[in-house]
């Protein structure tokens, strides 16, 4: 999987971020920059006023399931819980990685 800045990758197993007192998103991460070694992204599970994590590219596609940029509303993330089509796309992604 290529990591591009701008794209935003959904986990390979997600999880409920709430933002606020009633609303809650998938905790999907939107990659700011990559060099190749390293990826910083922002997200909603990346508190307001906290430095955007760092992490390897071996350590972020561990994390990623897929780009799941084009499912999602401009600038948004998804609505938890996910949808059935998007459980179904991450369980069609972990049986290519199975074989």
């Amino acid at each position: 999987m290529e990591i591009k800045p701008g794209r935003t990758y959904r986990a390979k197993k997600p999880r409920e971020v709430w933002i606020g007192f009633s609303e809650r998103v998938a905790n999907d991460r939107t990659v700011l920059w990559a060099n190749g070694i390293h990826v910083q992204y922002d997200g909603p599970a990346v508190k307001p006023g906290r430095r955007y994590p760092t992490v390897t590219v071996e350590v972020f596609r561990a994390w990623a399931s897929y780009d799941c940029t084009d499912e999602l509303p401009e600038g948004e993330y998804a609505p938890w819980p996910l949808t059935q089509e998007a459980k179904d796309r991450l369980r069609r992604q972990a049986e290519e990685l199975r074989s």
